[in-house]
């Protein structure tokens, strides 16, 4: 995906991936092909097994708060919240 789109993940954890997005739709930085197909080795989107689904959208400040106190916002960004996690 960073080859793709030259972004690169800002948290991670189990099956859950956290990007940047350069635009308002939190999908503006899946990469498709001319065809307008998706791009062959990068993320596809659905509900059927082997594809992503988007888990949550929030602000770039959201995810930046949580990283400065230690969290990781791949953790919360289903939710929203912002708790505080022993262990985390």
């Amino acid at each position: 995906m960073a080859t793709m789109t030259g972004l690169y993940p800002l948290a991670v954890l189990s099956d859950c991936v956290v990007y940047p997005s350069p635009g308002d739709n939190p999908l503006t930085f899946l990469p498709y092909a001319t065809s307008g197909k998706p791009q062959p080795g990068a993320f596809r989107l659905g509900p059927t097994p082997g594809l992503a689904k988007l888990e949550g959208a929030q602000t770039m400040l959201w995810a930046v708060d949580l990283m400065e106190q230690g969290h990781n916002p791949a953790r919360h960004i289903k939710t929203g919240d912002a708790l505080h996690h022993e262990g985390e």
